[in-house]
């Protein structure tokens, strides 16, 4: 039966307009799908499998309940389509580790997508609970991804070590820290005014930020040649091996006395030591230091107020002030020492050596003593002589109008405002003169300096012979005639 005629043209509109439609809709899915960016399509191939910035974690060396840095891993899709990472977590559960995977603070993530070419960040940072161990132990895992069937992995491992922490520590009583485990100092440990803190050979001593070890009774640090006492901060990464000021130092009180460190390193502190004992008193030293190396300093190696201090066979470099310097009077020996200040960003108005007999402080009487200097067998030396600042590394300020006592014997001495004194043109001094260090740090490219003397020194031979002194810095004969100047014996290769 035939429809009316108004109908059948109803129809064919109806017809013309439903396929009109589905030919937009059709052409707009098209160009939808047609436009999505390669980058954003998802590949399910098992052979898209990610990349990674490093094969491998390494923590080395992390103390027991102390929070390690972080350390970053970057992963890769280097495909030119997205893919699905299923899960990221740790292939053990494990609470000493924690990871942030994409900014996400879990040590599980799933389902995340990464677009093609792109890269996601994953972090992950330690905190090693305590053990009975006094040796360093291992700590493993792993970070697992897996992507497509495929499952891969980042191995993590980290050191743990036990130690004995100090934290704001007042010693009240004879105490003697042990060798078996790392002393990890936080804030202060306060020695108190007649109390004595001995310091076994071996032993090593870590200081968080800021953190001082305070002596008002006696410290006694008794290394060996061959177990050496460190004091040292406490970041272990290799980045901060000689940066400068990351703890504050040891300090010595008006009230201490008695002390000496032996076989000792101390490094990368604010000042090493700091020693403040104002008096007249000449006749005993109220610190001795021996075969101590002390080096990359902020400020000062040795900082004296008034002290009395002797030092034998020992190595002050590197320091952003004076290797040594000596306020308000104080009486001073060096023998067989090396102070050197090679540091790039040494400031021009300081010097190597810096004495003064006047001691001024804010709200303080000002003290004034002389100051009675003896150096034998030394080396003082800047090692930049190119700039007239630098000329001069022995300075000598009298403001309270003191005569010092300065004596100066077959030593390396690098100075202008001395260079006619009676004191320092005598007695085989060599003034001026370069003693050619084998391999000072501003020529090296690692951070090992070398203060031994090269074989076309000018100063080689020079030392005067000290029956009492047979031993160098590192404990190697001395020679028995015609030893070297400075810490350490040239000895043939």
């Amino acid at each position: 039966m035939l429809l009316p005629k108004a109908t059948q043209v109803f129809t064919i509109k109806v017809s013309a307009r439903l396929a009109a439609f589905c030919l937009t809709f059709c052409w707009l899915l098209y160009s939808l799908t047609a436009c999505e960016p390669k980058e954003d399509i998802i590949t399910t191939n098992p052979t898209a499998k990610l990349e990674f910035s490093t094969d491998s974690i390494k923590f080395d060396t992390v103390f027991v309940n102390t929070g390690s840095v972080s350390r970053a891993v970057w992963v890769y899709n280097r495909q030119e389509k997205a893919v699905k990472i299923s899960e990221v977590k740790l292939a053990q559960a494990d609470a000493a580790y924690q990871l942030i995977i994409d900014g996400q603070e879990a040590n599980e993530v799933n389902n995340l997508l990464l677009r093609g070419q792109d890269s996601l960040l994953v972090l992950v940072k330690v905190k090693i609970p305590a053990t009975s161990d006094t040796s360093a132990f291992i700590l493993t895992n792993a970070i697992t991804f897996l992507t497509n069937s495929n499952r891969q992995q980042i191995p993590v491992v980290s050191y743990g070590q036990n130690a004995y922490f100090h934290n704001k520590t007042e010693i009240t009583a004879n105490t003697t820290w042990k060798a078996d485990k790392p002393h990890v100092i936080n804030h202060f440990v306060k020695v108190n005014a007649g109390v004595k803190l001995t310091i076994e050979a071996g032993a090593k001593i870590y200081f968080g930020k800021d953190a001082a070890l305070l002596v008002n009774g006696s410290l006694q640090v008794n290394g060996t040649s061959n177990k050496r006492v460190s004091f040292k901060g406490i970041r272990r990464e290799l980045l901060y091996d000689d940066v400068p000021g990351q703890w504050q130092g040891i300090k010595f009180e008006a009230t201490s006395q008695d002390n000496h460190l032996y076989f000792a390193d101390i490094k990368n502190a604010t000042y090493g030591l700091w020693a403040a004992n104002p008096d007249n008193d000449e006749a005993d030293y109220d610190l001795e230091i021996n075969q101590t190396v002390i080096q990359n300093m902020f400020e000062t190696g040795i900082r004296s107020y008034g002290a009395d201090v002797r030092a034998v066979n020992s190595l002050i470099t590197n320091c952003g002030q004076s290797a040594v310097q000596g306020l308000g009077g104080g009486n001073y020996q060096f023998i067989y020492c090396t102070l050197a200040n090679y540091t790039v960003g040494f400031r021009p108005e300081t010097v190597t050596l810096q004495f003064a007999d006047q001691l001024k402080e804010v709200d303080q009487p000002i003290s004034s003593y002389r100051v009675k200097l003896f150096v034998q067998n030394s080396i003082i030396w800047s090692g930049n002589r190119s700039n007239s600042n630098y000329a001069d590394q022995i300075q000598m300020k009298n403001e309270a109008g003191t005569t010092p006592q300065l004596e100066f014997k077959n030593s390396v001495l690098q100075t202008v405002s001395f260079a006619e004194h009676p004191a320092f043109v005598c007695c085989n001094n060599l003034l001026n003169l370069d003693p050619k260090f084998k391999a000072p740090i501003s020529m090296l490219e690692a951070n090992v300096p070398d203060f031994r003397l090269d074989t076309l020194s000018p100063a080689s031979n020079k030392a005067w012979a000290l029956p009492a002194i047979t031993k160098d810095l590192d404990n190697k004969n001395r020679h028995p005639n015609t030893p070297d100047p400075g810490a350490y014996e040239r000895t043939k290769e």
